[in-house]
């Protein structure tokens, strides 16, 4: 049986599907546990050493993460189709 990671947010508690950096900050990728297709993108900010998980700040912000997102599991996404 394989652990997964889960963190709770202000709608629900979520899997953590995937972490992906980017210019040094590190993006988590998550799915809500009751509703699969309710999916969302965080970062990851550090603050007095405290790690804190936080909305993005623009939409390029977003087409970056999720880019990524896209190239690293091209190979599974073109499977399921």
């Amino acid at each position: 049986m394989e652990e997964v990671k889960v963190i709770d947010l202000e709608d629900g508690t979520y899997i953590i599907s995937d972490e992906i950096s980017i210019n040094g900050i590190r993006y988590v990728f998550l799915t809500n546990e009751k509703d699969m297709l309710d999916f969302c993108i965080r970062k990851v900010v550090i603050n007095n050493n405290e790690e804190y998980i936080d909305y993005l700040d623009t939409d390029e912000e977003f087409d970056a993460a999720m880019q990524a997102f896209l190239d690293k599991h091209k190979q599974e996404l073109e499977d399921f189709n």
